[in-house]
């Protein structure tokens, strides 16, 4: 990855991190995708995929938000917060056996799919009337 695009990433996952911070109190890791979608696939495909999946991550209580974006250049974000590194690594190894997890590879390029994992540092609440 560039460090041209590296930035355009954190500036895309800048602009709607902020929403999700307020629900992620308890949230002790972030972790940053980034992929490329497929060309044939439209935003409501890539959408359709996702869902899903954040769906059955959600039902483990470990995965307390997470905020999906799509950049001008194709590229998707997904911010996601969990309480718990070995949870998150134990639910994301899981996941790639899901039923869910089968639709993804025809929307997104996985060959482009980034991750991190960051330990958070402090958060902000964010009062939202």
């Amino acid at each position: 990855m560039t460090a041209k695009s590296t930035l355009r990433s954190l500036i895309a996952s800048a602009l709607f991190l902020a929403p999700a911070v307020a629900f992620a109190d308890s949230a002790t890791v972030v972790e940053i995708v980034t992929f490329q979608a497929q060309a044939d696939a439209d935003s409501a495909a890539v959408t359709a995929a996702l869902d899903p999946i954040a769906e059955q991550m959600g039902q483990y209580g470990t995965l307390v938000a997470r905020s999906v974006a799509e950049g001008p250049d194709g590229t998707w974000t997904m911010v996601n917060y969990w309480t718990d590194r070995d949870a998150m690594n134990r639910i994301n190894e899981e996941a790639l056996t899901w039923p869910e997890f089968a639709a993804l590879p025809g929307v997104a390029n996985l060959e482009t799919l980034q991750m991190q994992q960051l330990d958070i540092q402090s958060s902000v609440g964010l009062d939202v009337e």
